[in-house]
């Protein structure tokens, strides 16, 4: 809960990473259509749109047909998951039924009324047993005896039909949902839903993961409490975001989508765009780590490799006499007016934003043209209500945010 809290009272630090390239790792696999990829042990697994699976024991130097491809609902994969706290199990999502592939073994959940329903996602609450799929057009089904499926009530038709994500939470009841039309929450083990929208820009939401906070939208990565939903609050608030992954270990995560890619760390609260020079066919699908390599999907250019540390590397600016930052402002709490300062290594174009809880910009101190050097903003929210606020410098490739109170 610390890393989460400070994610959210901490400053975002965001700085611009080397242009690193990718490598396709394409030798032998059967489809470029990419809907999912991640691995048990050592061993990759990429899903595809329309042959099935395959497989990698050699960090994606050589790909082969999974041997039991014959045995899953549809060969045509909707996408799947990885467990990246024991990657030892994937959820794969086809469009004729749920399977899991736990070890060796591969298993199918019994879907008799949810025939050509198109699975997205599966969750499931432990104790009592519940379970949840997810579908690309007909809604999000529950079942208590692992035989017949109900429709969740209270999503409503259309577009929402479409279930891109889910979170659930045993311990609070908490579950949430994301659609193409917007996000959902319930706390009653999914009887009864509401809006769960406040704070989010973009649509087509993704929910990333089992584990994790994070909404992926069409307007950037946005983020919310495990232990209940009041808000979601943005962590990085542009691109189309599609996939992730993490590695629960060093508390980092890695997004990426159509032509953008970004690294969170929850220990650090640092936020770090990523390089996608070298990925090419389309949008990335989906993502995960092995062996300190990133491997993302693609919609029709297959598999990319890279090395985590040839994306994350920072040039270290400590001796430059004039670097790119922004200073925590003065005084803070403040009322009703507070002071910026921030440096700039070059002169360029600078934005200077202030944004509220919800993500939404209430003012706009900067924009145009500046000289390298220190540089000093006074901000006076007289007609702003009390609360927090986040401010955002901007120049070029280098973005940093940082957090203030308002008190009246």
């Amino acid at each position: 809960m610390k890393t989460f809290l400070r994610l959210l009272f901490g400053s975002l630090l965001i700085s611009y990473s080397s242009m690193a390239q990718w490598t396709a790792v394409n030798n032998n696999l059967g489809s470029l259509k990419i809907t999912g990829i991640a691995h048990i042990g050592t061993t990759l697994y990429a899903g595809t749109a329309d042959q099935g699976i395959f497989t990698s024991a050699d960090n994606g130097g050589t790909w082969a047909a999974y041997a039991n491809n014959a045995s899953l609902p549809s060969t045509l994969i909707n996408g799947f998951e990885g467990d990246d706290i024991t990657a030892q199990g994937i959820s794969i999502y086809t469009q004729n039924g749920f399977s899991m592939l736990q070890g060796s073994q591969l298993i199918t959940l019994p879907t008799a009324n949810l025939t050509n329903k198109s699975v997205t996602i599966y969750r499931q609450y432990q104790n009592p047993s519940r379970r949840f799929l997810g579908t690309k057009s007909s809604g999000l089904f529950y079942t208590d005896d692992d035989v017949n499926w109900t429709e969740v009530t209270g999503i409503p038709t259309g577009s929402s039909k479409n279930i891109r994500g889910m979170m659930s939470q045993d311990a609070n009841v908490l579950m949430l949902v994301g659609t193409e039309n917007g996000a959902y929450k319930s706390t009653d083990r999914g009887n009864t839903w509401g809006d769960a929208t406040t704070g989010l820009a973009g649509n087509a939401m993704k929910i990333n993961g089992m584990y994790s906070i994070f909404a992926l939208t069409s307007g950037g990565i946005y983020y919310t409490m495990l232990s209940s939903f009041v808000s979601w609050f943005p962590a990085y608030p542009q691109g189309d975001f599609r996939a992730g992954t993490s590695n629960f270990a060093t508390n980092d995560y890695y997004f990426f989508g159509d032509n953008v890619g970004v690294s969170i760390n929850l220990a650090t609260s640092s936020i770090k765009p990523l390089t996608v020079s070298g990925i090419a066919g389309g949008a990335v699908t989906s993502a995960t780590l092995l062996n300190n390599m990133l491997f993302v999907g693609t919609e029709t250019g297959g598999v990319f490799r890279a090395q985590v540390s040839s994306l994350t590397d920072v040039n270290d600016s400590k001796d430059l006499p004039n670097d790119f930052s922004l200073s925590q402002n003065y005084p803070n709490p403040f009322n009703p007016s507070t002071t910026i300062k921030f440096s700039l290594p070059v002169s360029g174009s600078v934005t200077l934003k202030i944004f509220n809880l919800l993500g939404e910009e209430v003012a706009q101190l900067l924009h145009g043209e500046m000289t390298a050097g220190l540089h000093t903003v006074q901000f006076n929210a007289g007609l702003l209500p009390s609360g927090i606020y986040f401010y955002q410098l901007q120049s070029g490739n280098s973005i940093e945010t940082k957090r203030m109170l308002l008190m009246k």
